[in-house]
């Protein structure tokens, strides 16, 4: 049986969600943004698909990583976590919305 979330479900945390509904969550099942720009991006996002190569800039974004610095993502590369927000200094991207953690 298929199962759909919204966005009023993934606000409220995957606790909340039934089985299917968290594991389509985690997949970014709950929509995308195109990130192409150098400004901030509140998520969360799940996951992170890299159209062209970009260089994030930690310094004013916030993506869970302790004592990071700022980090090239290559073409082609997918990277996924628990991402509050993001800004690149280039390049382009797909951030998959996510849950609240």
């Amino acid at each position: 049986m298929a199962s759909s979330i919204n966005g009023s479900n993934i606000k409220q945390g995957l606790k909340k969600l039934t089985v299917q509904e968290a594991h389509n969550a985690k997949l970014g099942q709950a929509g995308m943004v195109l990130i192409d720009d150098t400004d901030e991006h509140v998520g969360p996002f799940c996951a992170i698909f890299c159209l062209t190569n970009a260089a994030v800039d930690i310094s004013e974004c916030e993506i869970g990583i302790d004592d990071a610095a700022d980090f090239t993502i290559e073409k082609g590369w997918t990277i996924y976590g628990h991402f509050p927000s993001i800004e690149l200094d280039s390049g382009s991207i797909i951030a998959y919305n996510g849950p609240e953690k």
